[in-house]
């Protein structure tokens, strides 16, 4: 389980549908709505 860097909520890597690239990091997702609000401003939320 990893955590979603926007609500902070665990979701499970291997099943997860919305996940992104950022600085050679993978990132996973909840939700599309919190993907779409990562990939605004990523370096927001990269350093949590």
């Amino acid at each position: 389980m990893v955590k979603d860097p926007i609500c902070e909520m665990e979701v499970d890597k291997e099943t997860v549908k919305h996940k992104a690239e950022y600085i050679g990091k993978t990132y996973y997702f909840c939700s599309a709505m919190c993907k779409e609000k990562f990939k605004e401003i990523p370096q927001k939320y990269v350093d949590k």
